[in-house]
């Protein structure tokens, strides 16, 4: 091979590295455009918490209103863990999801609906649903990414 070869292998490679860099980049990106959403619904189901949740204190009676946050929560959760097995949800965002998610399956109202969920008190088909959610509230350490570790670390998960 000629230098004149070699210079031209050289650009290539330094340009297949640059848009290999790029595009790590753009997926990291990508991932915390999606975990920036999905904190914005997690604050918007707070917001529709009673202030009686805030300070965990449980009235006599739990209002419809307060039923009706907790599943949107629990919805949410089971979707941050689909997007966690996808891969679209990071190592150090899912640690603390996972710590926050797990805390609040104590908590009132999100407690009682989730136990109306596990205990199999509301409609059927709800048994099909939350698997992922069940899953960690077995396991304190579950983590729904099964990527394989050269993806995980591409994608920085």
């Amino acid at each position: 091979m000629g230098t004149t070869q070699w210079i031209q292998l050289g650009t290539a490679v330094v340009a297949l590295l640059a848009l290999g860099a790029s595009l790590c980049n753009m997926a990291r990106s990508r991932i915390k455009e999606i975990e920036d959403d999905y904190v914005a619904r997690y604050w918007k189901i707070l917001d529709m918490l009673p202030s009686d949740a805030l300070v965990n204190r449980q009235p006599r009676k739990t209002s419809d209103e307060a039923r009706r946050a907790a599943r949107l929560y629990l919805r949410l959760c089971e979707d941050e863990m689909e997007l966690r097995a996808m891969g679209w949800v990071g190592r150090h965002t899912w640690r603390e999801w996972r710590s926050g998610i797990r805390a609040q399956l104590r908590q009132w109202p999100i407690n009682g609906e989730w136990e109306r969920i596990t205990n199999g008190d509301l409609k059927a088909g709800t048994q099909d649903q939350f698997m992922e959610l069940k899953k960690l509230d077995r396991n304190p350490g579950h983590d729904p990414c099964n990527r394989n570790l050269i993806v995980r670390k591409w994608r920085g998960l």
